[in-house]
C-alpha cells in the first residue's frame, strides 16, 4: 500500500539511526556490541554492510507479495489492533528498562509472554467474538501455507554467506561454561520465546497491520525502531545514550532488513530461520559435529 502521508516517519527513522552512528563513532570509535551474551565489538558498519547488500537483493529478486488481509479492513478496528498492539510493545521496553539490571532475564520471558503473547490471543478473541466477519478476514490469507520460497531462500542463503563467512562476517562468541544438554535445552527455549515470537508479533502480527496503515516502508521503520529499542535492557551500554545509539545501528539496521523481506514475500518461516541462526550457540554446532 502506498501512502505518501507518512514518508516522514522513514525520513526520520534514518535521521535517528544516522544520528546513533555519529554518536557511536564520536564516543566508541565506530564500536558496538552485538550480543548480550558476550563483551565482544565489532564496528558497527559491518552489519550495514550486510543489511544494505541483502536489502538491495530484495529489491531487485522477485516479485512483491500482495497478501495482506488488513488493506480492505475496518480502519477503526485496524487502528484499534495497531494501537493495543504498539502499547504493548512500548509497555515491554518500560517494563524491562525500570526492572533492576540484575532481574532483567528473570522477568524478560515473563514480560514477554505476557505482552507479545497472551495479549495478542486474547485481542484476537475479543474481535473474533465482536464481529464475525475477522475471522473470515484473517483465514482467507494464512502466513504460514502456500508460502513463496525460492527468492526468500536465495535471500537466506546470501545472509548466512555474509552473517558467517564474509570479511564483514560476525566474530565467533565465546563458549558458554555449560553442558551440551543444557545448552541445546536453553537454546530451544530462547528459539520459541524470541525467534518464534518475536517474529510473529513483530512482523506478522505489527508490522502487516501498520502497512496496511501507513505504507509500507513507514511500516517497516515503525516496526523495526520498536523491535530495536528493547534490547538496550539486555546488551546493556556504559550509557543509556551508547545503549541506545547501539541498538539503532545493529538491531535497528538488522530490522528493516527482516521486515522488507517480510513485506516482501510474507514467508514468516525464513525469518525465524535468521532469528534463530542469530541467536544460536555456535557452540552446539561445533559440540554435535564433533561428537557425530
Amino acid at each position: 500500500m502506498k501512502n505518501g502521508k507518512y514518508h516522514w516517519v522513514v525520513y526520520t527513522g534514518f535521521i535517528l539511526i544516522g544520528a546513533a552512528a555519529v554518536w557511536i563513532i564520536i564516543q566508541n570509535s565506530g564500536m558496538i556490541q552485538t550480543s548480550a551474551d558476550h563483551d565482544m565489538t565489532i564496528p558497527f558498519w559491518h552489519n550495514w554492510v550486510i543489511s544494505g547488500v541483502l536489502v538491495l537483493l530484495i529489491a531487485v529478486l522477485g516479485k512483491s507479495s500482495q497478501n495482506n488481509p488488513f488493506i480492505h479492513a475496518n480502519k477503526k478496528m485496524l487502528i484499534q489492533q495497531t494501537g493495543i498492539l504498539t502499547a504493548a510493545a512500548l509497555l515491554f521496553v518500560v517494563g524491562l528498562l525500570i526492572v533492576p539490571n540484575e532481574n532483567v532475564f528473570t522477568y524478560f520471558p515473563v514480560f514477554k509472554i505476557v505482552l507479545f503473547l497472551i495479549v495478542p490471543i486474547m485481542m484476537f478473541n475479543l474481535y473474533t467474538e465482536k464481529n464475525p466477519h475477522y475471522k473470515d478476514l484473517t483465514k482467507k490469507t494464512s502466513f504460514l501455507k502456500d508460502n513463496q520460497w525460492f527468492y526468500p531462500l536465495l535471500i537466506t542463503v546470501a545472509w548466512i554467506v555474509l552473517y558467517f563467512f564474509s570479511p564483514v562476517a560476525m566474530p565467533q562468541a565465546p563458549e558458554y561454561e555449560t553442558g551440551l544438554y543444557m545448552l541445546i535445552i536453553g537454546a530451544f527455549l530462547s528459539f520459541l520465546i524470541n525467534s518464534v515470537l518475536e517474529e510473529l508479533f513483530y512482523r506478522v502480527w505489527l508490522q502487516t497491520r501498520l502497512e496496511a496503515l501507513l505504507g509500507t516502508w513507514p511500516a517497516i521503520m515503525v516496526t523495526a525502531l520498536l523491535w530495536a529499542v528493547w534490547h538496550m535492557a539486555i546488551q546493556g551500554g556504559i550509557s543509556p545514550d551508547i545503549a541506545f545509539s547501539n541498538v539503532l545501528v545493529n538491531q535497528g539496521v538488522m530490522g528493516l532488513f527482516l521486515g522488507f523481506l517480510w513485506a516482501k514475500y510474507r514467508n514468516v518461516w525464513v525469518l525465524i530461520i535468521i532469528h534463530g541462526l542469530i541467536n544460536l550457540p555456535l557452540q552446539i554446532i561445533t559440540a554435535l559435529f564433533a561428537t557425530g
